[in-house]
């Protein structure tokens, strides 16, 4: 399954061809969104580990003449569960992102994007992990983002993370 992921997130921007800036867009833009995240184990085994939510705050910055942004993102993953770093509890991991995006027909009603990021984990606040985190998704309207990424790091916990956020900015400009 992560070899899949991974050729997906590896390959997709390649069967799509880059365009050229038709519209110009608000410089500045954020959001704010919502949504579960699945442990790489969930992918195998259905009784490992439950389903945690996931709240992410992102600002970005778009650039006038690609259709490329650049940004910062801060994400909150907290699952109940029975894993090595809950202790039997709670586990509560945030994690700050340098994040970038390549943009599909941008300013239309319904555009997509590719992206990235790299950054670090904190697991309960005491363990911190590099991470990187390929990701793509739709946005609706300007508005509205529906994105799925992959969080990847070395001796780190694996998640599939879904979210639908709201953007606050961006957009045609007027």
């Amino acid at each position: 399954m992560k070899r899949l992921l991974f050729l997906l997130f590896a390959f997709l921007p390649l069967s799509v061809f880059a365009q050229r800036q038709e519209v110009e867009v608000r410089r500045i833009e954020g959001s704010i969104s919502f949504g579960a995240s699945f442990f790489e184990d969930n992918f195998y085994d259905s009784t490992a580990g439950g389903v945690g939510l996931l709240s992410s705050l992102e600002l970005r910055y778009n650039f006038r003449s690609v259709p490329m942004d650049v940004g910062v993102m801060s994400m909150n993953d907290i699952r109940a569960g029975d894993c090595e770093l809950c202790n039997g509890s709670f586990e509560g991991n945030v994690t700050f992102l340098a994040v970038s995006d390549y943009n599909f027909r941008r300013g239309e009603r319904v555009s997509y994007f590719v992206g990235a990021g790299v950054g670090a984990t904190f697991y309960n606040a005491d363990i911190a992990k590099l991470c990187y985190m390929p990701r793509m998704g739709m946005e609706f309207f300007n508005r509205l983002r529906l994105t799925m990424a992959y969080m990847v790091g070395p001796k780190a916990k694996n998640t599939l993370n879904l979210t639908l956020g709201v953007a606050i900015g961006g957009g045609r400009k007027r």
